[in-house]
């Protein structure tokens, strides 16, 4: 008995070790394509065991608002949230600066926490396509250089933050015959289990105001209302 005992301790135990320095991968897909936008967010842990999607399937700007289409779904409870229709507007974004206003003052030096937590992801995949024409031959030329400039100021900006592991690709195609603009941001992330948990331990032995900063982050994971 204390045999089979002691073997299901170490099942335990090595479960546990092996969860620990599995990855966290998420898997992110932007595209733009005339009005229509899309964002495609795929979480992974454990191996694969734990699986969770956002989808976002119609993005539209309507003034200085942003009204999108959400859907969710995650493989442990196989459950499916119905399809909802969210909206950013001017409460929302002043909602999400006065939360990180709150932590910077409740947070010992948190944008340092947030640069060393940033350094500890690794980018596996990083692609930038941009297609596009004005309808003008000459103007198609400029905005294709402009945005040959933001693919590089993107990917260095990347590469400044993050930990490049993949060389970034990308391209811009000039349609000189018609007007169009069409981009696709494919990326891949991912972080070690052990190295996401020390991160929030990290964050908690910083934190000064804990009650303060426990209402700033739920603030700012709170999803926009729904329009």
């Amino acid at each position: 008995m204390a045999f089979w005992l002691w073997i299901a301790v170490l099942l335990v135990v090595a479960g546990l070790v092996a969860a620990l320095f599995s990855r966290i991968r998420v898997r992110v897909r932007y595209s733009r394509s005339g009005h229509l936008d899309q964002l495609v967010v795929v979480i992974q842990a454990v191996y694969g065991l734990f699986q969770y999607q956002v989808i976002l399937p119609s993005i539209v700007i309507r003034g200085w608002n942003v009204v999108y289409r959400e859907k969710r779904e995650d493989n442990l409870a196989g459950h499916k949230q119905k399809q909802k229709k969210r909206m950013i507007n001017r409460g929302t974004i002043l909602r999400y600066v006065r939360a990180y206003r709150v932590l910077l003052m409740s947070t010992n030096k948190f944008r340092r926490w947030v640069r060393q937590t940033a350094k500890k992801v690794e980018c596996t995949r990083w692609r930038l396509d941009f297609r596009v024409g004005t309808g003008d031959a000459p103007s198609t030329a400029v905005v294709t250089g402009l945005l040959w400039a933001v693919s590089g100021c993107a990917s260095g900006v990347a590469g400044q933050y993050l930990t490049l592991k993949t060389e970034p690709h990308g391209r811009v195609t000039p349609n000189y015959s018609s007007a169009e603009f069409t981009v696709i941001w494919e990326a891949d992330f991912r972080i070690r289990v052990i190295s996401a948990l020390g991160a929030v331990m990290k964050l908690g032995t910083n934190t000064i105001r804990f009650g303060k900063a426990i209402r700033a982050w739920r603030s700012w994971l709170t999803a926009p209302k729904e329009a």
